[in-house]
């Protein structure tokens, strides 16, 4: 008898749901961002302690007070087989956020915007999220014909991966501006 055998061993094993309804709620925006080097690996990234240190080695990259939003990503879809119609091969994000630090920060982001080698961590109200993937970072720095405007960094970062960031809880006490080397 020809033929073969196809175990199903691509399939993720599933774990349960939580359905706690009295779990308190995340609300949005996000508040803070990091960019981290490609490497750099933490062993608890809810320990205050790592941060300081990967932010104290040039490792990590802190934007403390920032303002921006995660829209909802769009799928990154392949070709189906057998009688699945389509693969979700993974999802295409990207994140605006607004610097308020202007002239201080050309050269900082003239530099951020070619490098292919940092990960990012963006904020909500307690949550901190990490990318698995390298990102882009396009920096924009729009003047408005308004009197009243402020002048402001508007940067998107982008990038793709085959899942979303899990949120995990972000230490509060490392968002404050640092000075290397202190």
């Amino acid at each position: 008898m020809a033929g073969g055998y196809y175990p199903n061993t691509c399939e993720n094993v599933v774990p349960p749901h939580s359905c706690d309804p009295c779990l308190p709620r995340e609300f949005g925006r996000v508040r803070a961002v990091a960019f981290i080097k490609e490497g750099f690996e933490f062993v608890d990234e809810t320990s205050q302690s790592e941060w300081e240190a990967g932010i104290q080695s040039g490792d990590i990259i802190l934007i403390p007070k920032v303002h921006g939003a995660l829209p909802e990503p769009s799928e990154q879809m392949g070709a189906g087989y057998g009688d699945t119609v389509e693969t979700l091969l993974g999802y295409e994000f990207v994140l605006t956020y607004y610097d308020r630090n202007y002239a201080e920060n050309c050269d900082f982001y003239n530099a951020l915007q070619g490098q292919q080698s940092y990960k990012l961590m963006y904020k909500t109200e307690t949550k901190g999220h990490l990318t698995d993937a390298t990102v882009s970072v396009i920096p924009k720095a729009p003047i408005e014909d308004d009197l009243n405007s402020e002048v402001v960094w508007m940067v998107q970062v982008k990038w793709k991966d085959s899942s979303h960031a899990c949120p995990f809880n972000f230490p509060e006490e490392v968002l404050k501006c640092y000075e290397l080397g202190e």
